[in-house]
């Protein structure tokens, strides 16, 4: 099937690419700290950090116990593709694209940094005002802003930048 063999060769909502954040209901926190996951609770919320630990290469090594929010989420370019909105080789050329952004990202970044920490970052400067000195390295938060604007347009909406959305 098209859309298996799309998201085994992406593996982007996983990999922290997508999202910080998974949601999770309270009966699967078990499982998720049993598989590995890093579970977070705050005000009664629960969810796991990304990237996820059980993700190996682009393919779930805890495919059969994940989630619900990882068993529901389609990216926007795995629901184009189900409509055939494009075609397979497209949808396949666009996985490689936000790949390699990622993959050259990620060689910049210092070592132990991950995207995810340099969203946070991000978000911690926006959050500061705005004469505070930028928390990452200009050339980093332009790399980071041209690789979330290939992923707001083809797999998730800006607003989705953070959490994965639930179940």
């Amino acid at each position: 099937m098209a859309e298996t063999d799309l998201c085994t060769r992406c593996g982007l909502c996983c990999s922290g690419a997508l999202f910080d954040f998974g949601p999770l209901k309270a009966e699967e926190v078990d499982q998720a700290r049993a598989d590995g996951l890093a579970v977070l609770e705050a005000e009664g919320e629960f969810g796991f950090a990304l990237p996820c630990p059980a993700l190996d290469g682009a393919c779930c090594t805890t495919y059969d116990t994940r989630p619900a929010t990882c068993r529901a989420y389609r990216c926007k370019l795995l629901r184009a593709l189900e409509a055939e909105d494009l075609t397979f080789a497209e949808a396949a050329e666009r996985v490689e694209e936000a790949r390699a952004m990622m993959a050259a990202l990620t060689l910049q970044l210092p070592p132990g940094m991950t995207v995810t920490d340099l969203r946070r970052m991000r978000r911690r400067s926006l959050a500061t005002d705005d004469t505070a000195p930028l928390m990452a390295p200009p050339h980093l938060m332009i790399a980071l802003g041209m690789l979330d604007l290939v992923l707001d347009q083809h797999f998730r909406k800006a607003s989705e930048r953070q959490i994965m959305p639930r179940a």
